[in-house]
C-alpha cells in the first residue's frame, strides 16, 4: 500500500488546467531571492521533498508556496538545531538517488515514482518527519515568514485573511453560538 502523504500523488492525473488568454501584458516575475542558510544545491534537493509531500496538480503545490523559502528561514531561526539533521537527510537522499539509479547524483534529477519510492523507505525517520512538518508549515503558515507566497495555501482552504478576528472563528464556534 502506497504511503499515506503519498496517496493524493497516486491517483489518476487530473486533467491541465486550461489556457486563458489575455490581453494585458506579463506580469514581471521577480527573480528568486538567495538562500540564506541552505546552499543551492542542498535548497534544490529539500524543494524536491516538500514538492513530493505537497505537488503541483489543479492546485498550488509545495513549489508555488514558496516552501523552500521557509524551510531555509527556519533552519537560521527556530529550526537552527535542526539543520545538521536536514544536512545529513540530503546526504542519505543523495545516496539512495544514486544506489536507485546509477549515474544520478542527486534526489531532485530522479523522475517521481523513484523519488516517492525513496520517501517511503523513509518516512519513519526524523529527517522525513522534520520536512513534512516543515512542508506543511511553510504552505499553510503565515507569508511573513516566507512560505505560502500569495497566500496559495490559504487560499486552498478557503481561509481569509484579515487584519482581525472575532468570534466565532470557524463552524465549531458558530454552533457553540448557535446553543446559548
Amino acid at each position: 500500500a502506497p504511503a499515506a502523504w503519498s496517496r493524493a500523488t497516486t491517483a489518476e492525473p487530473r486533467k491541465p488546467l486550461p489556457l486563458v488568454t489575455s490581453t494585458r501584458r506579463p506580469v514581471q516575475q521577480r527573480p528568486a531571492p538567495p538562500f540564506t542558510h541552505l546552499a543551492p544545491d542542498e535548497a534544490a534537493e529539500l524543494a524536491a521533498v516538500a514538492a513530493r509531500i505537497l505537488p503541483t496538480t489543479d492546485t498550488p503545490g509545495a513549489t508555488e508556496a514558496g516552501v523552500i523559502y521557509f524551510i531555509d528561514r527556519a533552519l537560521g531561526a527556530e529550526q537552527r538545531k535542526a539543520l545538521p539533521t536536514m544536512r545529513a537527510g540530503i546526504t542519505d537522499l543523495r545516496r539512495r538517488a544514486a544506489r536507485r539509479k546509477p549515474g544520478t547524483t542527486t534526489f531532485a534529477a530522479l523522475p517521481a515514482a523513484h523519488q516517492d519510492a525513496i520517501l517511503a523507505e523513509i518516512e519513519q525517520g526524523e529527517f522525513f518527519q522534520g520536512m513534512r512538518f516543515a512542508t506543511m508549515v511553510g504552505m499553510f503558515g503565515d507569508p511573513s515568514h516566507g512560505g505560502n507566497r500569495g497566500g496559495v495555501g490559504w487560499k486552498l482552504l478557503g481561509f481569509e485573511h484579515r487584519a482581525s478576528y472575532e468570534a466565532p472563528f470557524g463552524y465549531y464556534d458558530a454552533e457553540a453560538a448557535r446553543r446559548r
